[in-house]
């Protein structure tokens, strides 16, 4: 659910497309409201803040807006601090009603579905849920959303979040080349995803490790060849000083070498730190035992390139013969694994 919620922050950021469309809605609201605001991301850019007069209970918004304003963020002026109060709309150009008492919209299927899966989203992270059955609940619910509107843009929203956990036969409905999202750089994830669970990806399970060298933190050379297919389970762990979930996800890494290591598990943790200084503190705050190697080129990192990392924190586990069997195993997914493999 960390990875979620952590996520979700980012979720509404701004699309890349390439024309300009119309967002046509109105609505209600209680009589005690004056104004209504509309924004795209309501975590970083309020600096996007449009607003109009909510007269008796009554409003209506109509804007060109340019189309990499994917979503709309519709919030009465009582509710600006409390996230789950506030409504969700697609920028589809359909013409919607959206009634701010209710939290209720109309209007296209995508933003009935997008309304109702961030609703839900928003209360489960203020309610700071962090069960199991949470997080299948918000799986289940943005999957859904996203396979039932593949002819709408709503899946560029969910799939960064969600494509880790969607079977090849889901992927494969998501990537036609017809749909209108295709070209999408939010697809990626999926694209990734798809490669690795059909074997095209160097992440594949059963593939055999691609050696690669980078230098340590005292600017040794070494190769991933020295651990790797020498008989012990391997983690090749992708992160960096930088990123907020990969420092919130390191304790339970930490934890899971100090209770594998001395039964067979090494790790071996690749920075994609560009600031020696910040990656060498990480370290030790973090307090991470293990080998720990960079070439200090963020996104152009060697590693990252080899294997087609494209987010973090991400990680590979390698078999005593150096081939993997795991991709991205974080918290109690990677705790099983790791007892799966040498017992609790």
């Amino acid at each position: 659910m960390k990875k979620l919620l952590t996520m979700l922050m980012l979720l509404l950021v701004g699309l890349t497309a390439q024309a300009q469309q119309k967002v046509l809605v109105q609505g209600t609201a209680p009589v005690e409201v004056k104004m209504v605001y509309f924004l795209g991301d309501p975590i970083s850019e309020r600096s996007d803040l449009d607003s109009v007069a909510c007269v008796e209970g009554k409003w209506q918004y109509e804007k060109e807006v340019t189309a990499d304003r994917t979503v709309v963020t519709i919030l009465a002026d009582k509710d600006k601090d409390n996230p789950k109060a506030w409504t969700f709309l697609m920028a589809d150009g359909v013409s919607s009603t959206a009634d701010l008492a209710t939290g209720t919209v109309t209007g296209s299927k995508a933003s009935i579905a997008l309304n109702s899966s961030m609703r839900r989203l928003f209360t489960l992270m203020m309610a700071g849920e962090k069960t199991q059955e949470a997080e299948n609940e918000a799986l289940i619910m943005m999957r859904n959303a996203v396979m039932d509107n593949l002819n709408s843009m709503l899946p560029v929203v969910f799939i960064p979040l969600i494509a880790d956990e969607m079977t090849a036969g889901d992927l494969k409905q998501l990537l036609n080349p017809s749909a209108p999202y295709y070209n999408h750089p939010a697809m990626q994830a999926a694209r990734t995803r798809l490669d690795l669970l059909s074997g095209n990806s160097p992440r594949s399970i059963g593939k055999k490790f691609i050696d690669f060298t980078m230098e340590d933190t005292q600017g040794k050379k070494h190769s991933v060849s020295e651990w790797c297919g020498k008989g012990k389970y391997v983690l090749i762990d992708f992160w960096a000083s930088w990123c907020g979930p990969c420092r919130g996800e390191m304790p339970n890494v930490v934890a899971c070498y100090e209770k594998y290591h001395d039964k067979g598990l090494e790790i071996i943790g690749v920075s994609f730190d560009a600031n020696k200084e910040a990656w060498l503190n990480a370290i030790g705050e973090l307090k991470m035992p293990w080998i720990h190697l960079s070439d200090l080129a963020r996104w152009k990192c060697l590693a990252g390139q080899i294997y087609g990392i494209h987010s973090i924190p991400s990680n590979i586990l390698l078999d005593g013969e150096g081939k993997i069997i795991e991709n991205d195993l974080r918290g109690e997914m990677l705790d099983a694994k790791l007892a799966e493999i040498f017992g609790n």
